[in-house]
């Protein structure tokens, strides 16, 4: 293979390594008020999760090597919180949400810098 084509190979990788951006991935429905919420090192998986008003609730499993938090924000203010996670723990978290965006997101060190976030769209 030429040096052009190993390189082309190699950023491709790496791209196919970082973070998807929030907006494009696909959403999840919540379903009957519950969503399942994978904490992976530097990601949630679902990223985007829509849902109706009410109680929501988070069923949250940490698949990481890392301890994670999970908080849900909207409009700068804590919804709901829950503390540390460490590898392989999981949590129930209710939440009730009206109509709007929220933010969920990693609040420990830089965690949500590097891609510990998502969105809630609630109609």
């Amino acid at each position: 293979m030429t040096r052009r084509a190993l390189l082309l190979v190699a950023l491709a990788l790496a791209a196919a390594a970082l973070p998807a951006c929030a907006g494009g991935e696909r959403a999840t429905r919540a379903r009957d008020g519950r969503v399942a919420v994978a904490i992976d090192d530097f990601r949630y998986r679902p990223q985007v999760i829509r849902a109706e008003p009410g109680t929501l609730r988070f069923d949250l499993v940490n698949r990481g090597r890392l301890a994670h938090t999970f908080r849900v924000s909207r409009k700068g203010q804590l919804v709901a919180k829950v503390s540390s996670l460490l590898p392989g723990d999981r949590a129930t978290k209710l939440v009730r949400v009206r109509a709007g965006e929220y933010r969920f997101f990693c609040a420990l060190s830089n965690h949500e810098q590097l891609g510990m976030y998502g969105t809630l769209v609630v109609r």
